[in-house]
C-alpha cells in the first residue's frame, strides 16, 4: 500500500509527547512490511536533521491559500529518513520555523518574549495546525497516479481535520483514499477544538453544514469532524471501550457522550513497543551503564546500574562523575537526595517517570509517597519529569523535605529517564486516565514492575502476573498496595522475581510493533479499502 503518515511530531525529528514514538515506530514497521510510507511533518525551529538525508529544498512549487483573512504560503522540502525507505515531506512556513517547541513555548522563547510562558501552548496553535493540514491536502496536486495514497494516517486531534479537507476537496488523487484518525488522548486539554462555528469557518473554510455536525456545546471538535469522513482508532482496546461508554470515562469533556449517542465506532489497536530502542542487553541502545537481561532472569547489571545511579546522581554527596556520563544530567535539575543505606536492609525503590501534570495523578503519588516513607525506613522514591510549574514546585518541596527518601529530577533527559526507571523495583503510574501507556512497557523491559491505577490502556497490565493494578485512584489505596509490595519483597522475593521475568518476555513477544502491524493494522487497512 501507499501510506501517508501525518503527524506534528516524530521521534528523532520533532519531539513532544508520546505521539512521536508511535508515529516513528509505526511508520518504520509499516515500511519494513513492504508498504511505501511517506511522512508529512512541519519544519519547526527545533527540527533535528541528524537522521535526514537526500534533502531537496522546495521540491514542488509553493502553494498559497486564504486563511484568517490573509494569504499564507507554504513550501515543501522532501528528504529520506536515514536507514529507511521512508520519504519525508517537510511543510515550511515562517509560523513553524519560529517555534522552538512543537506545541508549547520553551524557556528560551519566554526569555525573548515574557508573554510566551514556558510550557504554555502556542497562541497561534490553530493557525499552525490548519496551515499544516491544508498544505498536506494541497500536496495531492503534485502526485502522479502511482503515488496516490491508499491510506492517510492522521495522528491525534492536531491532524484530525485533514480528512475533511480530503473529502471536500476537488483533488482527483484522493478519490479512492481512505483516512484514519487515531485518538491518542481525548482528555479535556487535547481536543484542539475551535471555540465557535465562526472561528472554525475562518480557519478551515469548510461548509457550515459540515461544521455544525461536529459541535460539542459551542465548540467545533476535530475528532467529530473526522468521524464523518474517516475511520477512528485509538491506542488501546480498553481506551476504545471507555471512549464509547461515558459511564466509564468522565475525562473527555463531553466527547464520549457524543460518541455513544451517535454510535460512532472507535477501533482499539493497542500500541506496540520497539524493543530494540530500549534493549537492556546493549548499553549503547539502552543508554544504561551496564547490561542485563530480565527475560533470562539475569539482573546483576540492573543492580550495578542502581549502585552507579545512587553514587553519582542521587547521593547527598555525589561521587566524581566521568565526562562521558555528564549526558545523564543535561536538561535537568535535582531536588532532594537518597541517603545511603548503611544499616538498612532490603531497600525498596519506587520510580515515576512522566509528565508532571494533573492527569498523571501526581498529587496521589505525592501523598502516598509521604505516607510510605514515614512508615517504612527502607522505602525510596525516584521521580523525574516536567510539566505544570506548580506541580513541579510541589515535587521539589516533597523531595527537599523527605530527609533523603525522595529525589526529584525536574526536566527531561532520555538517558536519565531510562536509568531512573531501570534502577527501581517498581514504577508507579497513578494516572486518572491513560489512553495506552508507554512507561509500563519500558519499565517491564528493564525488569521494573509496574503498579498502576486500573484505567484505560494501563489495564493491559495483568494484575499479579505482569504487574499490579489498584482502584480507586486514591492516595490511601495506592499507599496500601505499595505497603503490601514492600512486605512482599521482604517475605516472598521469588514471587516478584517471577513477575519480572515473565513480564519482560510477555511485552517483548506480544507487543512488538511487528505483531501489532501484521495482526492489527494491516487487516484493518485491508477492510477499509474493501469498503467493509
Amino acid at each position: 500500500m501507499n501510506i501517508w503518515m501525518v503527524s506534528m511530531e516524530f521521534a528523532g525529528i520533532a519531539e513532544a509527547g508520546g505521539v512521536k514514538n508511535v508515529a516513528r515506530s509505526l511508520s518504520e514497521e509499516l515500511a519494513r512490511c513492504g508498504n511505501k510510507v511517506m511522512l508529512f511533518i512541519p519544519q519547526f525551529g527545533c527540527t533535528d536533521f541528524d537522521e535526514i538525508t537526500n534533502i531537496e529544498q522546495d521540491a514542488f512549487s509553493p502553494v498559497s491559500f486564504h486563511i484568517c483573512d490573509k494569504n499564507e504560503t507554504v513550501s515543501f522540502t522532501t528528504a529520506i529518513l536515514l536507514h529507511t525507505d521512508i520519504r519525508v515531506v517537510f511543510i515550511k512556513n515562517q509560523h513553524f520555523s519560529e517555534k522552538l517547541g512543537v506545541y508549547t513555548y520553551t524557556e528560551e522563547e519566554e526569555k525573548n518574549n515574557s508573554s510566551h510562558k514556558r510550557g504554555s501552548g502556542h497562541i497561534d496553535s490553530l493557525l499552525l495546525e490548519t496551515l499544516f493540514q491544508r498544505a498536506v491536502a494541497l500536496y495531492g496536486r503534485n502526485i502522479s497516479q502511482s503515488e496516490t495514497p491508499d491510506i492517510i494516517l492522521c495522528e491525534d486531534a492536531s491532524t484530525a481535520v485533514l480528512p475533511s479537507y480530503i473529502v471536500y476537496s476537488d483533488i482527483s488523487a484522493f478519490k479512492k483514499t481512505k483516512c484514519v484518525v487515531t485518538i491518542h488522548n481525548a482528555g479535556p486539554y487535547y481536543h484542539h477544538s475551535f471555540a465557535t462555528i465562526a472561528e472554525a469557518k475562518k480557519y478551515t473554510n469548510l461548509p457550515e453544514s459540515v461544521l455544525c455536525g461536529a459541535m460539542n456545546g459551542d465548540r467545533v471538535e476535530p475528532f467529530l469532524l473526522a468521524a464523518g469522513c474517516a475511520a477512528l482508532t485509538t491506542v488501546s482496546t480498553q481506551y476504545a471501550e471507555e471512549l464509547s461508554d461515558p459511564s466509564h470515562n468522565q475525562d473527555t469533556d463531553g466527547l464520549s457522550e457524543i460518541f455513544a449517542r451517535r454510535g460512532i465506532r472507535i477501533t482499539g489497536i493497542t500500541n506496540g513497543i520497539d524493543y530494540e530502542r530500549y534493549n537492556p542487553t546493549h548499553s549503547t541502545i539502552s543508554l544504561l551503564p551496564f547490561t542485563y537481561n530480565p527475560e533470562k532472569g539475569n539482573l546483576e547489571g540492573k543492580y550495578r546500574c542502581r549502585d552507579f545511579f545512587l553514587a553519582h546522581f542521587a547521593a547527598e554527596k555525589k561521587d566524581e562523575l566521568h565526562a562521558e556520563n555528564v549526558r545523564y544530567l543535561t536538561g535537568i535539575s535535582r531536588s532532594g537526595y537518597i541517603r545511603q543505606n548503611s544499616g538498612i536492609k532490603n531497600a525498596v525503590y519506587f520510580s515515576y517517570h512522566g509528565r508532571i501534570v494533573s492527569q498523571k495523578g501526581i498529587l496521589v503519588l505525592a501523598e502516598a509517597a509521604k505516607k510510605i516513607v514515614r512508615t517504612y525506613e527502607n522505602a525510596r522514591f525516584i521521580i523525574i519529569g516536567q510539566g505544570e510549574p506548580k506541580l513541579e514546585h510541589d515535587m521539589e518541596n516533597l523531595a527537599n523535605l523527605s530527609n533523603g527518601s525522595i529525589v526529584f529530577f525536574k526536566g527531561y533527559n532520555r538517558a536519565m529517564a531510562r536509568l531512573s526507571s531501570a534502577v527501581c523495583d517498581f514504577i508507579v503510574l497513578p494516572s486518572y486516565f491513560e489512553p495506552c501507556g508507554l512507561e509500563d512497557f519500558i519499565a517491564q523491559i528493564y525488569g521494573t514492575i509496574p503498579v498502576a491505577n486500573a484505567t484505560g490502556g494501563l489495564k493491559k497490565i495483568i494484575d499479579g502476573t505482569t504487574g499490579f493494578l489498584y482502584s480507586p485512584n486514591t492516595s490511601e489505596e495506592l499507599s496500601c498496595i505499595l505497603s503490601n509490595l514492600i512486605k512482599k519483597k521482604e517475605n516472598d522475593p521469588e514471587y516478584l522475581y517471577r513477575i519480572i521475568v515473565q513480564s519482560a518476555a510477555y511485552v517483548h513477544e506480544k507487543y512488538s510493533w511487528h505483531q501489532v502491524v501484521m495482526n492489527q493494522y494491516m487487516p484493518f487497512f485491508n477492510l477499509l479499502i474493501k469498503g467493509y
